[in-house]
């Protein structure tokens, strides 16, 4: 019989879950983004007029970016204070896949 799962994993489940939905709706919210302004670009181009696609997509941008932060909890991980040990790792770990340089460091 499969075991249910205690609550502290279905809290995590919860989140992952929402986390996952807000993801979901930031890219479908980027690609509506991105083939708006296109369009809105097209139409101004084949217009003539003065530029004013620039305005929607600024201001539109704006809301994107907002969305994106919140998605990708950019002020939250860029705060956290686990956040420096964390990049540490990620650097290390991009170091080790690249190939070793010829000589000690800082021989040229």
């Amino acid at each position: 019989m499969p075991q249910l799962p205690d609550a502290a994993e279905f809290e995590i489940a919860r989140r992952a879950h929402r986390r996952l939905a807000m993801l979901k709706a930031f890219y479908r919210h980027l690609a509506v983004y991105i083939g708006v302004n296109a369009l809105l670009h097209l139409i101004n181009l084949v217009n003539g007029h003065r530029y004013w696609a620039i305005w929607p997509l600024l201001g539109w941008g704006i809301a994107i970016t907002v969305q994106a932060a919140s998605a990708f909890e950019w002020p939250l991980r860029l705060l956290a204070p686990d956040w420096e040990q964390r990049k540490l790792q990620q650097l290390m770990a991009a170091e080790r896949r690249r190939p070793p340089m010829d000589g000690p460091a800082g021989t040229g």
